[in-house]
């Protein structure tokens, strides 16, 4: 017995199988996370080095070069960039999507501790951490209030972070403007010189008074003590007591030579929200956990736990906030998803005319959805846009399948009683059984390619592709189980009659008729109708190589970057007072609900004359503009404002990266030529102005002071280069020499630092002292000058090459920019210096090869299920007709609305392969039933085509009009399903009508001429036998 009329022997049996599925969907409801995005792990590791106060060319050549040389030889790197700056090497090891990043974390790990010995001495171990897409805060909280930063520091650090720590599913807590605690020794050199005192004889001090031993256990024979040595000092008292020297049998404490105060660090980052003072607590989530579910658990904790214990005048705000494009996004398609479900089950009740037929598609809906939503969270996908896409498409695809069977069963269907229903749904879904499996399999074996697809549209594409694929499999049992086990029921031959019903009924046979002729005139006239046809499809493939390409489309977040940059050598101050202009303009847009500043902070540096401000929009349903409409305004006045560049531009892509569309690099062997190239490189850009306001990285005039020693003459005095550059960096940033934990605190161990007690210049080197191993006082001037210079103010590789990152947010297409980056290389960059792409330029080259390769194989997997099914090579190629034909409606759609090949629209298209080719199978395989009954080719078209008008327009209608909602941009957050849904629906318009009168054709001219080579065949070996 075949599967239907199990299914309808055994009711009961159909009934609870499906049961089965409809609870495993609703268990896996409530339990699957809800993303903006499907889960992408982007495989890169950092290698943190701190080398306190070396300039970036020394952090350069002694530590970032030895790691990327280390590391550099470990498989799977897609590559290898870094930042040196003062005091810091930044490497990031970008390992391809399928490399596993535990592993990748291992490898580097390794490579890393063979190279430790190499560093130098002075060099902190370096950490090695994985930054995946969890790492990107998914929500950022502000604390302000009558408070210092200092205190909001603390209180955010202690408090605020430990309890958002404790919630389930949240990871890491990142603190944005912190003003770090620090203990100040603010030296006096005019005492220190008074009492002969050293910075060296400082530091020693520290060393020998202010320790923390293991004591061990003091054991007699009764009982044992914990010997305890904790010998540091616990409070600014106590490290004011530590005795430095003698003088006259007079102990010289610290206080007698500097100032010690309970302070912060060197200012070298401020926060603000609205304008006020913050600090930025950002909250990241556990890889896989439900983003949305974790911010709700934010905002609860906030409102029961952490707002009512508030100290008096502080308060916690809400800078940004990932769940409301979130929710406006999914919302949005659920929308779309249930008017997918009513235009569906209306128009099988107006096509029908039954509404048991209507109740029975009803039905089988919401069980394939359910089925395909237990597979979701089976597989570990979450409800994101790609997968919500795929229900709203798989509500046409479940309605084909259910159309089909129920169609056919009504005609099979002559009188109202069980044995003729139990007949007819047995007998009509058996007759379509081959034609529905197959086109399922076609979907399936179609989406089999993402597997082999690599690259971050690959990710999109394979969440997208299983969930359409197993959904097709679950639709398709449920489409052979429990539709005719329903119909076997509930189906009625008696037809609904009113005046719509009738109406349509008498306009839809007229139709049938015309359609009748249509194809009788175009049997007779193949060449005019092929070669119009063949027109059409050359100009749309005309068409589709001259549409534009991007990454992704333009989405309407409710919240964007700004990143300002000052002069490079401009002080913090500055930078906020530039910033501070810029939250001026903000204030004068109402559509926009606040924003965060930190200053001293940027994605490509943490320099002072960089700041980052986020903008976070009011709901999209009360303001006037879209977020791509304000960008460009804001964008035009803020290049206004004097002082400043300022870059606009969507959330970050994915962690490292900035928002722009267009990110790219130069790179070469050498630094110096490298900057004189970039210098031609970036006229000539300036030259385009498609590309808008570029962006550079590259900074070679930052002001700098070189300590130049006198190393023979410091040599002779057995002073140490290492003890001169100790006591220079008194000048700048200072020494740190200790820890300090209070005596009864957080526990948290924070530095003691020694720093010139006001603000020094270089000519005050002769205030400070050096003691040689004669114990003779040497000042520092004789041994030491500093030299004014300028130089980079970072240096940045990208797999090991001298690099610049440009970033610019164009007003053409990605791919139109790409190749005006590309001429303008060509023209300006020496030999071995090039270009090389990023973020979401790198993603759209690597996407446009993919999607190719997808189609190319998607057709050849599609070509072999059409011939297993028909048993000939022939047919399956008369069936792929339609795909062509989709080509042109896709193309003309994304002409029509001005969009572009981006990842979505380029999907759409894919699908189409696998959609349209379903109306050629229905055809085809009828039109084969005839042939067996006997009847000539050209009649058994007439027969069959007219009889399948009905399902192929009914499948079509409800796919068409399902898609139809995000295609016109109705709804919330449908700027990335909108590309994908004009592409359906344009592709199964025009693949729907010219299918349906093309085909016939390509069917009949192939199959008379197979019959008239057989004939010949025959003839020919008669003529043979006879002679």
């Amino acid at each position: 017995m075949s599967l239907p009329e199990v299914s309808v022997r055994r009711f009961v049996f159909a009934v609870m199988i499906n049961l089965v599925i409809v609870l495993f969907g609703l268990i896996s409801v409530n339990r699957i996370s809800i993303d903006r995005s499907p889960d992408i792990d982007f495989s890169l590791i950092s290698v943190t080095t701190v080398l306190p106060g070396a300039n970036p060319d020394v952090v350069d050549s002694s530590v970032t070069n030895i790691i990327e040389g280390a590391v550099n030889s470990i498989p799977g790197i897609d590559d290898v960039r870094s930042r040196s700056a003062p005091g810091v090497s930044n490497v990031f090891i970008q390992f391809l999507l399928e490399k596993d990043l535990d592993i990748a974390f291992n490898e580097v790990q390794s490579k890393v501790g063979q190279i430790n010995s190499q560093l130098p001495d002075e060099a902190e171990t370096p950490i090695i951490s994985k930054i995946e897409t969890g790492e990107i805060p998914i929500i950022w909280l502000a604390l302000r209030g009558n408070r210092t930063l200092q205190d909001l520091s603390v209180y955010a650090k202690n408090v605020l972070k430990r309890k958002l720590e404790t919630i389930d599913g949240v990871g890491s807590i990142v603190i944005g403007g912190e003003q770090e605690r620090n203990i100040r020794v603010n030296l006096d050199f005019d005492r220190m010189s008074a009492f002969g005192i050293t910075v060296q004889d400082i530091i020693m001090a520290f060393r020998n008074e202010h320790i923390k031993l293991p004591g061990g256990f003091l054991i007699d024979n009764s009982k044992e003590d914990l010997l305890k040595l904790d010998l540091e000092s616990h409070n600014v008292e106590e490290i004011e007591n530590i005795i430095v020297t003698y003088d006259r049998n007079r102990a010289i404490k610290i206080k007698d030579i500097a100032e010690v105060k309970d302070d912060v660090r060197d200012l070298r980052s401020m926060g603000r929200f609205n304008g006020d003072p913050s600090i930025g607590i950002g909250v990241t989530k556990i890889r896989g956990e439900n983003t949305v579910e974790i911010i709700e658990k934010v905002k609860a904790k906030i409102k029961s736990d952490i707002e009512p214990t508030l100290p008096a005048g502080m308060t916690l705000d809400i800078g940004t906030d990932d769940s409301s494009y979130i929710y406006e996004l999914i919302s949005g398609l659920g929308q779309n998803i249930f008017v997918g479900f009513i235009i569906a089950s209306l128009i099988v009740l107006l096509f029908l005319r039954s509404y048991s037929s209507m109740a029975i598609v009803s039905i089988t809906i919401p069980v394939s959805l359910f089925g395909a939503i237990f597979i979701m969270y089976a597989f570990g996908l979450t409800l994101n846009t790609m997968t919500m896409l795929a229900l709203l498409l798989l509500i046409g695809i479940v309605v084909d399948d259910a159309i089909v069977v129920l169609e056919n069963a009504q005609r099979n269907l002559n009188e109202d009683t069980p044995e003729e229903r139990i007949r007819a749904s047995i007998t009509g879904a058996n007759e379509v059984f081959l034609p529905i499996v197959s086109s399922t399999l076609v979907l399936v074996a179609l989406f089999t390619v993402v597997f082999f697809m690599e690259g971050i549209a690959a990710r999109f594409f394979r969440s997208f592709g299983v969930v359409v694929s197993t959904g097709v499999l679950v639709s398709t049992f449920v489409a052979l189980t429990l539709t005719p086990t329903l119909a076997s029921k509930f189906l009625k031959t008696k037809k609904e009659s009113n005046r719509v019903f009738d109406g349509f009924n008498r306009r839809f046979t007229v139709i049938e008729n015309r359609y009748r002729e249509m194809i009788e005139w175009s049997l007779n006239e193949k060449k005019k109708v092929l070669s119009y046809a063949g027109l059409f499809v050359l100009l749309s493939f005309v068409g589709f190589t001259q549409l534009s390409g991007g990454f992704f489309p333009e989405e309407d977040e409710g919240q964007f970057t700004i990143t300002v940059k000052t002069p490079v050598g401009t002080g913090i101050d500055y930078t906020n007072d530039r910033l501070s202009a810029v939250e001026n303009l903000l204030e004068e847009y109402e559509d926009i609900e606040s924003y965060f500043t930190i200053m001293g902070s940027g994605i490509e540096s943490q320099a002072v004359n960089i700041g980052v401000v986020y903008v976070r929009l009011t709901p999209s349903n009360v303001r006037g503009y879209k977020q791509y409409e304000i960008i460009p305004i804001l964008r035009e006045r803020l290049n206004k404002i004097p002082g400043i560049k300022a870059f606009p531009a969507p959330m970050s892509f994915a962690s490292g990266t900035r928002g722009e569309a267009m990110q790219f690099t130069v790179s070469g062997p050498d630094l110096n030529i490298l900057n004189e190239s970039i210098n031609a490189f970036l006229s000539k850009l300036a030259e385009t102005p498609e590309l808008g306001d570029v962006d550079s990285s590259i900074e070679l005039n930052l002001p700098q002071v070189n300590l130049e020693i006198k190393r023979e003459l410091a040599s002779e005095m057995g002073l140490s280069t290492r003890l001169i550059a100790e006591a220079a960096n008194i000048f700048a940033g200072g020494i740190d020499v200790a820890r300090f934990n209070d005596a009864v605190g957080d526990g948290e161990r924070y530095k003691v630092r020694l720093k010139g007690q006001y603000d020094m210049s270089i000519d005050d080197l002769d205030k400070i002292y050096l003691r040689t191993p004669s114990k003779e006082l040497v000042r520092l001037d004789t041994v030491a000058t500093f030299k004014e210079t300028v130089g980079p103010s970072e240096i940045t590789r990208l797999d090991r090459m001298y690099s610049a990152y440009f970033y610019s947010d164009p007003t053409t297409s990605l791919s139109n920019a790409i190749q005006l980056i590309e001429d303008a290389a060509a023209e300006t960059l020496p030999v071995g210096y090039e270009v090389g792409f990023f973020a979401r330029a790198k993603e759209f080259k690597r996407t446009s090869n993919q999607m190719l390769f997808a189609f190319l194989t998607g057709l050849i997997l599609v070509y072999m299920v059409l011939a297993s099914q028909f048993n000939s090579f022939r047919q399956p190629l008369i069936v792929m007709i339609s795909q062509p034909l989709a080509v042109i409606g896709g193309t003309f759609g994304i002409w029509i609305v001005g969009s572009d090949l981006n990842i979505f629209s380029m999907t759409g298209l894919v699908l189409l392969t696998g959609l349209v080719a379903k109306n050629s199978i229905l055809l085809i395989d009828r039109t084969n039933q005839e042939r067996q009954k006997g009847l000539e080719i050209d009649e058994a078209l007439l027969n069959a085509c007219p009889r399948r008008l009905r399902p192929i327009l009914m499948t079509s209608l409800t796919l068409i009009l399902a898609m139809m909602m995000p295609a016109l941009g109705i709804g919330s957050g449908v700027e990335l399903s909108q590309p994908l849904a004009i592409a359906i629906v344009g592709g199964m318009i025009s693949s729907t009508f010219l299918t349906l009168v093309i085909v016939p054709i390509i069917y009949s001219s192939a199959e008379k001429r197979k019959l008239r080579k057989r004939l010949y065949n025959l003839e020919r070996s008669a003529s043979n036998s006879n002679t």
